[in-house]
C-alpha cells in the first residue's frame, strides 16, 4: 500500500525557518522555549527538530538542539562565485537598471555586486566607489568610469578591504546610491555579513547613502551570520533572484523597502516591485 506523504504546512515552514534563525544566532535551542515562544505543544516543536535534523539542518540534543555550522564561517570568493552564478547575473542586470546619469554610486564586495560591475551600462560622469580590489580592475575596463578606491586592510576570503582605514576614507563622502551584498537576511536580525570588520564598513556606506539597495540571491533569506549591516527597515530595496518567503513580502510592504525579482526569477517578471502585498 503506497502511503501519501503527510504535506507540510506553511505555518510549520515558517515556525522551522525561525527556528533555524534562533539556532544560528545562539548556537543552541531549547524545546520548552521555543514551546513557549511559538505558542505550540512540545511535541510540536519535536517533530520539527527532528524534521530538521533529518534535513541536516541542525543536530539534535537531549531537550533541543544544537547548530553545526559556525555563524562566522565563510566561503571562499571563489566557492562562493561559483554558487547561484545564473540568479547572481539577473540580480546584476536589474540592479544596474537603477544607476543614473552623473551618479554617484558605492559598489560594495562580493560575487552578486561583481554581477552589477560586470553589466554597468554606459552612463555620462559616472563616479564609483569601491572597497573591493577586484572590482576596481574590472572597473577600469568600463569607459567613462571615475574610480575611487576605498582603502584599508585587505581580506583575501572576499578582496574586500575593511578596518578603520576603509571607515576614515568614507568620512565626508556621501553617495546617490549604494549597492551592497549580504550573506543573511533575517526578519529578527536584518542584514548580516560573516565578519565584524565588513559589516562596520557596510553600515557606514548605508548611513552615507540616499538610497542603499542590498542584492540577495534566495538563498540568504532566513539566515542569521556573525554581524548586522543594519534592520530590514535601513534600506530602500532588496532585489533578488526569487519572490521571498510570505512573511519577508509582508514585512519589506509594511516597511516601504521595495522589493524586486529580477527577470527570469520564480513567480515575477522583469524588475517587478512588490508592494502592498500583505
Amino acid at each position: 500500500m503506497n502511503r501519501k506523504r503527510r504535506r507540510v504546512l506553511p505555518l510549520t515552514e515558517q515556525r522551522r525557518r525561525l527556528i533555524l534563525e534562533r539556532l544560528r544566532v545562539w548556537g543552541e535551542v531549547r524545546t520548552s522555549e521555543l514551546a513557549g515562544l511559538f505558542g505550540v505543544s512540545a511535541m510540536t516543536i519535536r517533530n520539527d527538530l527532528n524534521a530538521l535534523s533529518a534535513a541536516g539542518a541542525l543536530k539534535r540534543t537531549h531537550g533541543g538542539a544544537v547548530s553545526n555550522e559556525p555563524i562566522a564561517r565563510e566561503p571562499s570568493y571563489k566557492d562562493k562565485e561559483a554558487q547561484h552564478s545564473a540568479e547572481k547575473a539577473r540580480i546584476g542586470r536589474a540592479a544596474a537598471r537603477e544607476v543614473g546619469e552623473g551618479a554617484v554610486i558605492f559598489v560594495g564586495n562580493g560575487t552578486t555586486t561583481m554581477q552589477l560591475v560586470r553589466q554597468l551600462p554606459h552612463r555620462e560622469r559616472l563616479a564609483v566607489f569601491t572597497n573591493a580590489l577586484n572590482h576596481a580592475g574590472a572597473l577600469l575596463e568600463r569607459p567613462g568610469v571615475s574610480v575611487y578606491v576605498v582603502g584599508g586592510y585587505l581580506r583575501g576570503v572576499s578582496y574586500g578591504m575593511v578596518g578603520g582605514l576603509a571607515r576614515r576614507a568614507l568620512e565626508g563622502v556621501f553617495f546617490d546610491a549604494a549597492f551592497v551584498g549580504v550573506n543573511g537576511v533575517s526578519l529578527e536580525h536584518g542584514f548580516t555579513l560573516p565578519s565584524l570588520e565588513e559589516a562596520e564598513v557596510m553600515a557606514e556606506v548605508v548611513r552615507r547613502s540616499r538610497r542603499t539597495f542590498v542584492l540577495a540571491d534566495h538563498s540568504k533569506f532566513g539566515v542569521v551570520t556573525h554581524a548586522r549591516v543594519t534592520g530590514l527597515d535601513g534600506v530602500d530595496a532588496v532585489i533578488t533572484d526569487r519572490t521571498p518567503p510570505a512573511e519577508f513580502v509582508r514585512a519589506f510592504g509594511e516597511l516601504d523597502v521595495r522589493l524586486t525579482v529580477a527577470e527570469g526569477g520564480e513567480s515575477e517578471g522583469e524588475a517587478t516591485w512588490l508592494e502592498d502585498t500583505a
